[in-house]
């Protein structure tokens, strides 16, 4: 999102979460063109896809279309914002404009996992199925591991007896 100044100059890009606006150096956005303008005078908070903004005590208030921001008020494109009596226009940025248009399109609806019915082996991953459902672990590797075990200790066993 962007701010317009409505005097003219140089778009102002809302870069951060939280924007703070007013005359002292400390601010993120520097209004020095008026002494209408506090120190610290507001700030811009984007929420999500909602920007507000808010008025921070300052002695010549916020206002957005004419509404006083006591103390806060959401932003919405094209809305006008006043800050003190500096004017800005609050709108999208261009590529935003996209990214927003590309959003707004339907997703396609979610799909449900295949869940595997009957055996289901433990070689290959397989989605768990509900606990109401039955299901049987497939024992495919177990007896491969029980012929090698037991290969194993006939090897170590005629090892240690090799009259046998």
């Amino acid at each position: 999102m962007i701010l317009i100044p409505l005097a003219g100059g140089a778009p102002i890009h809302l870069a951060k979460a939280v924007m703070f606006i007013g005359r002292g150096n400390e601010c993120d956005i520097v209004l020095k063109t008026s002494r209408k303008v506090s120190r610290k005078h507001c700030c811009i908070a984007q929420i999500d896809d909602t920007y507000l903004i808010r008025d921070l005590g300052s002695m010549n208030g916020v206002r957005v279309n004419d509404a006083s921001a006591q103390p806060e008020l959401p932003l919405n494109h094209g809305d006008e914002v006043w800050v003190g009596d500096v004017g800005f226009r609050f709108q999208a940025a261009a590529n935003q404009k996209k990214e927003a248009t590309a959003r707004r399109a339907p997703s396609p609806p979610p799909q449900k996992p295949i869940i595997a019915k009957g055996p289901v082996s433990t070689e290959f991953p397989q989605a768990i199925p509900e606990e109401s459902d039955d299901f049987i672990i497939e024992q495919t590797g177990a007896h491969l591991f029980d012929k090698l075990r037991d290969a194993e200790q006939q090897d170590s066993e005629s090892e240690e007896n090799p009259s046998s």
